[in-house]
């Protein structure tokens, strides 16, 4: 199976990579990202692609026009809309072009599994020769499907957002030494001031280490390191 996620900010495209690797049905498949609709239609295995994972607001070409570009060369994957837009003639345009879901950023962790659980169940039904109305009911309402057992999902303090709560959890996880405040707003390209927010929260749970640096002269630094045993503490807030 291959995957295509469409979306031009390379740290969300990194989240939702990082969101299928995640789940054990997707860990297999061959996940390609591109920045662009423009890209994304000069792939030459585009009819390859079985889901795409699909921005709205793109540079050149937008989610829908790139679905009408799809059709005009009959080409029909299943599309999962993510995107900030949340007014009713955006939503109207993808169902009409039959998207599967529409996801409005910032997502939880869980209503991205949700999505794509509803593919899987898809695909469950695409490999049958004849379907019954439990197969329907599956796929249409989720019926006779266990949700995705969750932690209780816990309110982040005012004035952060989970979509940059992600982009700075993935930004830190890949960063192997001791890093300092400065370290994360360069990986991330946000402020100094917003990460300082991030960073002093994800200390408070216990998902962040810290210790002062003395450097000769001038202040103090403050490095800080990811901590094992507070991984979990972090899994309300996604």
């Amino acid at each position: 199976m291959k995957i295509l996620i469409i979306e031009d900010d390379p740290m969300v495209r990194m989240i939702n990579h990082k969101f299928l690797e995640r789940i054990a049905a997707f860990q297999t498949v061959t996940i390609v990202e591109c920045e662009s609709a423009v890209a994304a239609l000069a792939l030459p295995d585009l009819a390859q692609y079985e889901l795409i994972l699909l921005d709205m607001y793109l540079p050149q070409l937008s989610g829908t026009e790139f679905l009408a570009a799809l059709l005009k060369r009959q080409l029909h994957p299943q599309v999962i809309m993510m995107t900030a837009a949340n007014d009713q003639q955006t939503l109207k345009e993808a169902v009409n072009y039959g998207v599967l879901d529409f996801l409005i950023k910032p997502f939880t962790f869980a209503r991205f599994e949700q999505a794509m659980m509803k593919f899987t169940r898809l695909q469950v039904v695409d490999d049958k020769h004849t379907v019954s109305q439990q197969d329907l009911d599956s796929l249409f309402q989720g019926g006779g499907v266990a949700a995705p057992q969750t932690a209780q999902t816990k309110a982040l303090p005012k004035g952060l957002t989970k979509l940059s709560l992600q982009r700075i959890v993935t930004a830190l996880q890949a960063l192997e030494a001791d890093f300092s405040n400065q370290d994360v707003a360069d990986k991330t390209g946000l402020s100094r001031v917003s990460t300082k927010k991030y960073i002093d929260f994800l200390a408070t749970i216990g998902f962040l280490s810290s210790q002062i640096v003395y450097q000769g002269s001038g202040r103090p630094l403050t490095k800080f390191r990811l901590d094992e045993t507070g991984k979990q503490a972090l899994k309300p807030y996604l």
